[in-house]
């Protein structure tokens, strides 16, 4: 050994020594970690459950096998075959495991086997979602072609383009579910990027249409797929990298036309300004359906920063859309912007007050997009403000009535706020018997016992796709009577004609809220509402950002409740006590409603995203705006979204808890302009 050790060169066996002593070192912390586990023989059935499903997310199929005996008789034992087999199928995916790898041919069997004993499962359909993108991977399209057709969920993009490759391969017309996921404003992820290479390679896709999908990834922040798709269309990588990266050096230089449009996009994803003071003289030498999408992508950044040019920018940016010539409007590629970016350019026009900008940009949406109630409301509105009131009244009744945010706000448009729809019929012994014998139900109620939430949701979503309402209304009773109230709040949205609106908004522990709320001097209806979108009443909910309980808590600011409220030894585990909870929330939310002048609108984004961040905002307008346009305008898409659903649900509440119809629109009220001061709440 020692001879032949000294025979080797230094620089070949110091590296190899050194990754012995890596590997030693690695091993032995490997085997610490495993001495600190409790032995599986030790664990209890639920125990090693939930301990098979984290080394199975690990890819550990050695430990994974250890624990996973002593689950053996688990009542949920099935999901073990689907997780062993998951990390099976990862190894065939280039992932690396703990145990090598598998042979293809039996993991596949293996597959078929499962999915053949649980037919129509959650569990089933996580499988075959999984089997298709590694079947998809390896190009086996037999398979593929036999499993595609058979998966519920339909949704994710990167099997859709998968299936297109398959078609292709067989030489096949290409689905047009496969050619409209490849073009998202997206990152093209792995199944959509083999699958246009495909395309390409089949001479099935025109430089335009690279062009295009070029252009949707800089709308989407796509980097990865911008370098791919500039590869493609014979731009260096260097070049394209230093658009990328340092775009102004790019500007006002010889440069290719789409090195330029990348430098000038990713510019104004900086700073919208600046791209257009820098890049002047570049933008306007640009053809004009590139100079018009530059212009596009311009104001939809200016408006995500509220920039007080915003609506000058929209102005421009429709100007240039028009300024296309005939022939290559007419050409079959997707329009100059896509849906993502025109909301933003619309939402510029909403804060302006610019009526005619709102319509001209709406129209320009999708069909799919001018479908949207959010649109559908907007579009209504400019119409009546044109002078048009016919159109308005039309389009407001196609979603009036709806039980949503802009359907509530359609309602008042034509008539004032409506009372709630007639409740139905209690579910009959029988019909909460069959929820009681539902095996997917009693899974996922298995699931929420293991604190297993994401799975417990799938077992229990996917059962809900074929129910009518009384068997939904039923589900949703079932779980109520079970305190699974976020699944009797879900269950119940889902009924079409028939509702019952106590099951939608349940009011729990009503004895304990109502002196709390009284005390604090909020609206019940409104903190009701807002726990329903922050936890949907899941006592121990908590977030990724370590919010927790009912009303969503984080560390920091539940430290500073309990200081001004002189609580001494408070832990932060005390949140997930419902007093404890709903006292320090409650306190926090009426010091945020103080801080912000008493408007329930401003109060729920500062609720949601900090105090400051609606002083900001606010300070931005032009002039005074209904509360309906700020809630709309709001930039972070999750507290936009936040908003709408927690005034919502106030309206409903306030509704149910008093038997008389209230108003959004007197509940959104109005903001006006003032200058922004920091807070002095967390």
């Amino acid at each position: 050994m020692v001879s032949s050790v000294a025979m080797v060169p230094a620089r070949v066996f110091l590296p190899v020594v050194l990754a012995g002593i890596l590997g030693l070192m690695s091993g032995a912390a490997d085997a610490q970690r495993r001495n600190q586990r409790p032995p599986p023989q030790s664990l209890s059935p639920d125990e090693a459950f939930v301990q098979a499903r984290q080394l199975a997310y690990q890819n550990d199929l050695d430990r994974f096998d250890a624990v996973a005996r002593a689950a053996a008789e688990h009542p949920l034992r099935a999901y073990l075959d689907y997780w062993r087999l998951r990390i099976q199928l990862n190894a065939l995916n280039g992932t690396r495991i703990a145990n090598g790898t598998a042979n293809p041919s039996d993991v596949d069997a293996a597959v078929l086997d499962v999915l053949q004993k649980h037919p129509g499962t959650a569990m089933a359909e996580q499988l075959r979602h999984d089997w298709l993108l590694s079947l998809g991977r390896r190009g086996e399209w037999a398979r593929f072609d036999e499993q595609y057709p058979l998966w519920a969920w339909r949704d994710n993009p990167q099997i859709h383009c998968r299936a297109g490759q398959s078609r292709l391969a067989a030489g096949q017309p290409v689905p047009a579910q496969s050619r409209d996921a490849l073009m998202q404003p997206r990152e093209l992820g792995d199944g959509c990027a083999a699958f246009l290479d495909a395309l390409l390679g089949a001479g099935g896709v025109r430089r335009a249409d690279l062009w295009r999908r070029l252009e949707l990834a800089l709308e989407g922040n796509g980097v990865a797929t911008v370098r791919r798709i500039g590869g493609m269309l014979g731009l260096e990588a260097g070049a394209v990298e230093a658009a990328l990266q340092r775009p102004a050096r790019l500007l006002g230089a010889e440069s290719d036309r789409m090195l330029l449009v990348i430098a000038l996009v990713q510019l104004a994803r900086q700073d919208p300004q600046l791209a257009l003071e820098q890049g002047a003289a570049d933008l306007r030498e640009l053809p004009a359906p590139e100079r018009a999408f530059v212009w596009t992508q311009v104001a939809a950044q200016a408006m995500r920063r509220l920039h007080p040019r915003a609506l000058e920018w929209t102005r421009e940016a429709l100007a240039a859309m028009r300024q296309i010539p005939a022939a290559a409007r007419d050409a079959p590629v997707l329009p100059v912007a896509s849906d993502e970016t025109l909301v933003w350019m619309a939402r510029a026009a909403l804060r302006g007050h610019d009526w005619r900008t709102v319509h001209a940009v709406i129209d320009r949406m999708s069909p799919e997009g001018r479908r949207e109630p959010t649109w559908v409301y907007w579009s209504a509105r400019a119409h009546r403000e044109l002078g048009r009131p016919a159109e308005a009244q039309a389009q407001m009744r196609t979603i009036a009535g709806q039980f949503h945010f802009y359907g509530q706000l359609a309602t008042e448009e034509l008539g004032g706020p409506a009372p709630l729809p007639p409740r139905a019929a209690a579910p009959t012994d029988a019909e909460l018997a069959e929820a009681e014998r539902n095996p997917a139900f009693a899974r996922a109620l298995a699931f929420y016992a293991l604190g297993l939430r994401v799975e417990g949701n799938r077992e229990w979503n996917l059962e809900l796709r074929s129910m009518n309402d009384r068997q939904l209304l039923a589900a949703a009773a079932w779980a109520c009577r079970r305190s699974v109230l976020d699944r009797c709040v879900n269950t119940a949205d889902r009924t079409q004609a028939e509702h019952d609106f106590t099951l939608r908004f349940v009011t729990p522990f009503r004895e304990q809220l109502a002196p709390i709320a009284a005390e604090r001097e909020l609206d019940m209806a409104w903190v009701y509402g807002l726990i329903r979108q922050e936890s949907r009443f899941i006592m121990n909910a908590r977030s990724s950002a370590s919010a927790q309980g009912l009303m969503q808590i984080i560390p920091p600011t539940a430290r500073w409740i309990a200081n001004r409220l002189g609580v001494r030894d408070f832990r932060i585990e005390h949140l997930h006590d419902l007093d404890t909870n709903l006292r320090f929330g409650t306190y926090y939310l009426k010091n945020v409603l103080d801080d912000l002048d008493g408007s329930p609108l401003l109060a729920s984004a500062g609720y949601n995203a900090g105090p400051n961040r609606p002083r900001t905002w606010r300070s931005t307008l032009p002039f005074t705006v209904e509360g309906a346009v700020f809630a709309e305008i709001i930039p972070f898409t999750e507290t936009r979204d936040y908003v709408k659903k927690v005034l919502s649900n106030a309206t409903f509440y306030g509704t149910l808890l008093t038997g008389e119809p209230r108003s959004l629109k007197t509940l959104l009220g109005s903001v006006a302009p003032m200058p922004a001061k920091s807070s002095t709440l967390p």
